[in-house]
């Protein structure tokens, strides 16, 4: 992965200032979906278009890792269609990683490329990917898990994430070397 010089903590930053605006701690967990409302970005499941479109089925069963979520746009707006076939972690994640787009105002672009391959800028990816993991777990609420001597377990409750989400940030954080050494 490689970001930007100071796209790091300009991501922590950014991720602390959404806290501030919904009033929360820079260590308080942050729903996504409350983000998203913030932001005036509806969410939709795949579960809710099936009715639309029998194909959205087999996003949710045999094809299920095929896509996590993605944004439509209509003009200026944009609506976050998550997979609800995944767990609530990824399923935050996701929404995270989509938000994240919209806070960094990446351009929309085209799904698939002119041989139907998916399109892919791993450049606006990895950025996306960063600020959600910010988002999800800032940095300083990764020292703070650390300090209190959280379990795994209870913050992978508290933040809503998963245990790859949770061991990333406390590593990128730095907290997981605070918590070594404290021990």
């Amino acid at each position: 992965m490689s970001l930007r010089h100071g796209f790091k903590a300009e991501a922590n930053r950014l991720a602390v200032l959404m806290r501030r605006e919904l009033e929360l701690h820079p260590a308080s967990p942050l729903a996504p979906a409350r983000l998203a409302e913030h932001l005036m970005i509806p969410i939709s499941t795949f579960s809710s278009a099936i009715s639309a479109d029998a194909r959205i089925g087999k996003l949710l069963t045999s094809e299920r890792e095929a896509v996590s979520a993605l944004t439509v746009h209509a003009g200026p707006r944009r609506q976050i269609w998550v997979n609800d076939s995944h767990d609530e972690g990824r399923q935050n994640s996701s929404t995270g990683h989509e938000i994240a787009h919209a806070l960094l105002q990446h351009p929309p672009g085209p799904a698939f490329d002119a041989r139907g391959c998916r399109h892919w800028d791993g450049d606006v990816e990895d950025e996306a990917n960063w600020l959600a993991g910010s988002l999800l777990i800032t940095n300083e609420a990764a020292w703070s898990i650390a300090r209190k001597q959280l379990s795994p377990d209870v913050a992978m409750l508290r933040y809503g994430v998963s245990r790859e989400m949770l061991t990333w940030r406390m590593n990128m954080s730095g907290a997981s070397g605070r918590r070594d050494r404290s021990a």
